[in-house]
């Protein structure tokens, strides 16, 4: 008796066991491999039917990635992403170039000025295919130059704010026509300088003041509102920006500061100061444009 009751329970034992097994392999059931796709940079080109007066430059430091039109995650450049692919047909990646809104990377956003790569392939489960996204500005976009530096003296395109060190005309061996503030201890250290070209957004808009900067200083990026043709705001500056050695693209949000302010038109401000015991520095901007919709 004792030897049927045992056996009774390895009997359970057994179908409790297989039951579990059948559970998981019901909640887990096997994975499929995903195909990569591995990214390195975006490629940026010149949309010919955009103002050539847009510079073609670009600080893309991630990607959006969709899979027939669903959102696979967000990947710092460079990526490799993993595709889950249904079957062995076909399918379409759609990559969208992301920014860092403001200058901030915890606050990345998928560009709304520049067209999505499409990249059509077939499932490889297990291999890396190697891809180079494509983006442009798109076509429709409404852009405003706030800056000429085009022998015309930076005066056309920025005025002293106060006081300090005025902007001046500069040509760049790269950039072209720049200004440039350059400081110098102890009389010259200081400079707030206003965008004398005025834009206006409209309400619950993208909108964006992008521009290219080299420095040796800390440069700090802001607004002023126009609330009427005699009252304005003072300048808000809402963005610092790190020393770089070599030439970098910023990109300053204007939407949210436009619902809070709604001015008539708006003013763009940088500024900058050398460090108390330091003897020199400079700071060079070009490309200062507005972008919406």
């Amino acid at each position: 008796m004792n030897r049927i009751c045992t056996q009774i329970k390895y009997c359970l034992i057994f179908v409790a066991c297989y039951l579990m097994v059948q559970s998981c392999n019901v909640i887990n059931p096997s994975e499929q491999t995903p195909t990569y796709i591995h990214v390195d940079s975006f490629h940026f080109v010149r949309n010919p039917l955009v103002n050539y007066r847009i510079a073609d430059t670009h600080q893309i430091t991630c990607v959006w990635a969709y899979y027939n039109n669903y959102l696979i995650g967000v990947f710092d450049l460079p990526c490799t992403i993993p595709v889950i692919t249904n079957g062995d047909a076909s399918g379409q990646l759609e990559l969208a170039a992301g920014v860092a809104t403001d200058g901030l990377n915890s606050t990345l956003g998928a560009y709304p000025f520049y067209e999505l790569d499409t990249f059509d392939f077939k499932p490889q489960p297990g291999k890396v295919i190697n891809h180079l996204p494509v983006t442009k500005y798109f076509s429709d976009i409404l852009f405003t130059p706030l800056s000429s530096f085009s022998g015309g003296g930076a005066g056309n395109s920025f005025v002293l704010y106060g006081t300090g060190v005025p902007m001046e005309e500069y040509n760049d061996s790269l950039m072209g026509a720049s200004g440039i503030v350059t400081f110098s201890a102890p009389a010259d250290t200081n400079s707030t300088d206003s965008g004398v070209i005025t834009f206006s957004p409209a309400l619950n808009q993208s909108a964006y003041v992008e521009f290219d900067y080299k420095s040796t200083v800390p440069i700090y990026v802001g607004l002023q509102a126009n609330l009427s043709v005699s009252i304005s705001s003072s300048p808000y500056f809402l963005a610092g920006i790190n020393p770089s050695s070599t030439w970098k693209k910023f990109y300053l949000s204007v939407a949210d500061f436009n619902a809070q302010y709604q001015g008539s038109s708006y003013n763009f401000y940088v500024k900058a100061a050398i460090a108390p015991g330091v003897s020199s520095g400079s700071f060079e901007i070009a490309n200062v444009q507005f972008l919406t919709y």
